[in-house]
């Protein structure tokens, strides 16, 4: 099978998060300590949050 490669930043977004996100379940399911699972849930948090704001700068300014 073909590695997909991103061609554009809201594709870098979302795959950032989603291997960020099986690294994260991955952590869990093998029983990794707490404090490194905790990391990666925080890393993948953020990555998420990014990917939000670059779909959501698509659509125009975010409204707060």
């Amino acid at each position: 099978m073909a590695a997909i490669v991103p061609e554009t930043e809201r594709e870098r977004s979302y795959y950032r998060w989603y291997e960020l996100s099986l690294l994260y379940h991955d952590a869990v399911r093998r029983g990794v300590p707490a404090a490194e699972v905790e990391a990666t849930k925080v890393l993948a948090d953020e990555a998420w949050d990014a990917y939000v704001e670059t779909i959501s700068d698509l659509k125009g300014p975010r409204l707060e």
